[in-house]
């Protein structure tokens, strides 16, 4: 018999649908109804008709195994926190299932929290990323930049701690709604610009008053308006190497993978170059679906 299930990363503002045969993602649909743009429909619904535009009917697969934010308090189901230090290989075993209506057996993937609470801590979706990422039971830092980063500390196939560093929410905010941003242009993205940023950000003691000096330098013609946006960019980001560099004691030989895709995952890469961090890459969407396989591999072994 064919081993078929489906992988879904439920996220805030997509959700995103696989179907695996035989450990290989086959097929793949993408919808915008993510946790907070649902509008009203319920989650079955749309999880069924994104299987539908791919072609799949419920009784076509065994399982389905969904990470992400679906799983939060206002998703489709509240699914546990496993709190820290947890072994990456008991994911399959705190499954939160739901009633879709359909024979295949559905379960959200749990996350994992710091439970605190001066050091409180919660990530969903990451979890199931380090697990697809982990190649032994060596110690590792992993970066995972997204909206909210996250650096992992795993050893023996555990996480022992994470920290998540609100860069990219900051950098939002800071470029659209804030003083530093006010009307400046989009413009193509200057390489130099964000360079400067980095080692700015790497060498800076106090990000909270560089950060206004963005500004300063914009207003006294030593940044370009076109160069604004990058610049904050690779301040923010080499800001965030240097405290997560001191904050996990990162020595020559300390083992880092980044995880993640796209063009925010190059900015990290070229961050951690000019930070002289050695690491390794992993594709996010690659480490998702290795994570969902090793789970479906432990239930059915």
């Amino acid at each position: 018999m064919v081993s078929r299930y489906l992988a879904a990363d439920w996220g805030s503002t997509n959700l995103r649908l696989w179907l695996v045969e035989e450990g290989k993602a086959v097929s793949q649909a993408a919808s915008p109804l993510g946790i907070t743009r649902m509008q009203g429909q319920s989650f079955p619904e749309v999880l069924r008709g994104l299987m539908q535009q791919m072609g799949i009917a419920p009784v076509d697969v065994t399982r389905v195994y969904i990470a992400g934010m679906a799983g939060s308090n206002v998703g489709w189901k509240q699914a546990d926190y496993l709190s820290c230090p947890v072994a990456l290989n008991t994911l399959g075993l705190s499954l939160t299932p739901v009633d879709p209506g359909w024979p295949a057996q559905a379960g959200i993937i749990p996350g994992v929290c710091v439970p605190g609470p001066q050091a409180a801590d919660v990530m969903r979706g990451e979890e199931t990323q380090l697990l697809g990422a982990l190649q032994d039971g060596t110690c590792s830092l992993f970066v995972l930049p997204g909206t909210h980063s996250k650096w992992a500390l795993v050893e023996n196939d555990m996480i022992r701690s994470f920290v998540t560093v609100m860069t990219g929410e900051l950098f939002d905010v800071l470029r659209h709604h804030s003083l530093l941003g006010r009307g400046l242009p989009e413009g193509e993205p200057v390489p130099q610009a964000f360079d400067d940023g980095v080692h700015a950000g790497l060498q800076a003691s106090d990000t909270m008053t560089e950060l206004f000096t963005v500004r300063a330098r914009y207003v006294l013609n030593h940044l370009a308006a076109t160069q604004v946006s990058d610049y904050l960019s690779g301040l923010l980001i080499g800001s965030e190497v240097r405290d997560m560099r001191r904050r996990f004691d990162v020595a020559a030989d300390t083992r880092i993978t980044l995880v993640g895709s796209g063009a925010l995952a190059a900015r990290y890469d070229r961050a951690l170059y000019l930070a002289g961090i050695a690491f390794d890459i992993c594709d996010a969407d690659v480490a998702l679906l290795n994570g969902i396989r090793k789970i479906h591999d432990s239930l059915d072994t």
